[in-house]
């Protein structure tokens, strides 16, 4: 009987799951730090993952879509996505023991479309709300407009005074600054002037 159990055991195959390892781990994860992405905005976000090795699948963990590059070293695109999402990458291995090991996670955070931004309120104006992705969509126009005028820069005219003229100034200023010093020199001229005359008319000289 124990021989037949022996029999049995040699016949049928056994499988043994092998461990994803360290070193395996390692080199995915260094696949994955090369990944990049930029998103460009046409009424809606799309966003273009690049850089990305045949050797990993991204899974858009916002919706549990399955994303593979078709090329050796490629990109993926996942378009039309809303403004103000934020969207959540995890990088995985595409096969062997290592799949279910998410070796890298890329957060995308889309920023929200400002419809406003180019409103007439908003030149000279640099309120926040004006800005081309300032979150806005809780204001109606009429009230985005109120908001904004709040902060509204006039334009400020500077009237330029007509020249002086340098020589009539030069003149005026010098009398200003010494008038006590001229004042006293006439007094004194005067003075010396009806002593000289006075003395003249005593002694006839």
């Amino acid at each position: 009987m124990n021989k037949l159990k022996l029999l049995l055991l040699l016949l049928i195959p056994i499988s043994i799951k092998a461990e994803c390892s360290n070193q395996e781990l390692t080199r995915y994860k260094t696949l994955a730090g090369n990944v990049d992405y930029y998103y460009e905005y046409d009424g809606n976000f799309n966003i273009t993952v690049y850089n990305l090795s045949n050797e990993l699948t991204v899974r858009n963990l916002n919706n549990g879509q399955v994303l593979t590059s078709p090329s050796k070293i490629g990109e993926i695109k996942i378009n039309g996505v809303n403004p103000g999402t934020i969207v959540k990458l995890g990088l995985y291995p595409n096969r062997g023991d290592c799949s279910d090991y998410r070796v890298q996670t890329i957060y995308v955070n889309l920023p929200y479309y400002n419809k406003y931004y180019n409103d007439e309120v908003c030149k000279n104006n640099d309120n926040v709300l004006c800005s081309k992705w300032a979150n806005t969509n809780k204001y109606s126009h009429e009230q985005f407009v109120k908001e904004v005028q709040k902060t509204k820069k006039d334009e400020i005219i500077v009237e330029t005074e007509p020249e002086e003229n340098k020589d009539n100034f030069s003149i005026l200023g010098f009398i200003g600054d010494y008038y006590i010093i001229i004042l006293l020199a006439i007094i004194g001229g005067g003075i010396a002037g009806i002593y000289y005359l006075d003395k003249k008319d005593k002694f006839d000289f």
